[in-house]
């Protein structure tokens, strides 16, 4: 799943066979409700959580909000967005297509969906695309899906902006997770079933398991039953996602409640209603996965399938175990890797081991650090403090928005700590500087405040926002 503007892409997880099960032993739902009421303590997660053994609940919870404004709880039967985990669906109807014999591992991309620009492309096969071996990456990088994605509102005319992309490397020697591969997938269910993604996915999975709970939607739309995301990682009230714009297209768009998904998941452990035995052991061995297993038999022994999703107010886990015939599935309207979070716990209190607390979101983190420890320190001593809290910088917006709240706080020794680091991690973000601006205006400082608005000006020379500040000092 890719996100339109303002936020970066938050890449799915892949956990194969990170996420182990043990017997439980007597006090474990004691311990993943310890787990669940310090998520709501900490506000670190909201949405349900699914256990079962051979096919019988274990455990079973849901906890915070689907719907804040409107007051509506999480239950059971709310569906949320899964993110990534959309790929196991698509790969799961193309793997039916060739047991139908309407398609085949090794045909050629090219010759089912004539398009694509660079040359490269007419080596890449189905397999290619199912294993993330095909050379393709993520269309949200491709350099025109900013432009483009306003006018995209189909599988169809995602796929033509993809036909675009150059390839990262020759298709088949290497391996590189990619969102625009399974998109081609989607649009390649489109051709050959003659329907749209949405109904395939209805007729080939959720019709024939009884998957009442479980939708398909192009975009991040308010339906019914589904858990609002909320933005975690800011300071404030909680902000929704419905103004993303989120593409799914075999990559993502899949909503399901922790019921159906335990239904896909117990069908793919137990029966052959969606796969034969060959086809579900491709589920399972990927070379994204670092366990891979010889035959279906070794894998109803020991075979284990982990895998989660994320986008802005979005997080969501689905792990299988076939030695202890485990389901696992977390679903959250939280974003920041809450599910994962979660599953990390309740994964160590089924095993019998430490668990560890649940992290604040990096700008909670670094608010309370910056409160708690003061300015000075912050400044001196950030690095030590965010990588003992397991928090790495990788984009600019954490940063942003502690300092927005300081400036709203008008706590000027705060805010120009956040932004002395800001404007070093990040020293070309034109922001970051016109912020800091207004933080010397606060304590008073035109001089240095000219300087930050002269070195925003300089980053990008329309700058309407450094202009009328230079022009007010003047």
């Amino acid at each position: 799943m890719l996100i339109k503007k303002m936020l970066p892409l938050l890449l799915p997880v892949l956990l194969g066979g990170t996420i182990l099960f043990a017997q439980p032993t007597g006090g474990y739902r004691d311990k993943i409700d310890a787990i669940l009421k310090e998520a709501l303590i900490k506000d670190v997660y909201a949405g349900s959580v699914l256990v079962l053994k051979n096919n019988n609940t274990l455990y079973e919870k849901s906890i915070g909000a689907a719907d804040i404004e409107k007051n509506i709880l999480n239950t059971g039967v709310t569906t949320f967005s899964i993110g990534s985990i959309t790929k196991l669906f698509t790969k799961t109807v193309i793997l039916q297509l060739i047991e139908e014999k309407k398609l085949d591992f090794q045909e050629k991309i090219i010759d089912l969906l004539p398009g694509f620009t660079d040359p490269l492309c007419k080596q890449i096969t189905v397999e290619q695309l199912l294993e993330h071996t095909s050379g393709l990456g993520d269309y949200a990088d491709s350099g025109t899906w900013e432009d483009a994605s306003e006018e995209i509102n189909s599988v169809t005319g995602l796929l033509l902006l993809i036909q675009k992309e150059k390839l990262l490397f020759a298709p088949g020697t290497s391996v590189k997770y990619s969102n625009s591969g399974y998109a081609v997938l989607a649009a390649l269910i489109e051709k050959i079933t003659g329907k749209l993604l949405g109904d395939a996915y209805q007729n080939m999975i959720f019709g024939k398991l009884k998957m009442g709970h479980s939708a398909f939607g192009y975009f991040n739309k308010n339906m019914d039953g589904k858990a609002i995301g909320y933005l975690t990682n800011f300071i404030g009230p909680k902000r929704n996602n419905l103004h993303f714009k989120m593409m799914g297209a075999g990559d993502g768009g899949i909503y399901s409640s922790t019921t159906d998904m335990c239904k896909f998941a117990h069908s793919i452990m137990s029966d052959n209603i969606l796969l034969a035995d060959g086809s579900k052991l491709k589920l399972f061995n990927s070379p994204v996965f670092q366990v891979h297993y010889a035959s279906w038999d070794e894998c109803k022994q020991k075979g284990r399938l982990s895998i989660a999703g994320g986008a802005p107010g979005v997080s969501a886990v689905l792990a299988m175990n076939m030695e202890k015939n485990y389901c696992f599935v977390v679903l959250s309207n939280y974003d920041e890797g809450s599910a994962e979070t979660i599953a990390q716990g309740i994964s160590a209190a089924l095993n019998d081991k430490a668990i560890l607390p649940l992290p604040l979101p990096p700008s909670r983190f670094i608010y309370g650090l910056i409160k708690e420890k003061g300015a000075e320190n912050f400044v001196a001593n950030y690095k030590k403090e965010l990588q003992a809290a397991g928090i790495q910088l990788e984009d600019d917006m954490v940063l942003l928005s502690v300092g927005e709240t300081l400036l709203e706080e008008k706590n000027a020794e705060a805010a120009l700590a956040l932004y002395t680091v800001y404007t070093k991690e990040f020293p070309n973000i034109i922001v970051a500087w016109n912020d800091m601006g207004d933080a010397w205006l606060l304590k008073g400082d035109k001089a240095n405040a000219k300087k930050c608005f002269e070195q925003a000006l300089k980053l990008r020379p329309a700058n309407e926002k450094a202009k009328r500040a230079l022009k007010d000092l003047q």
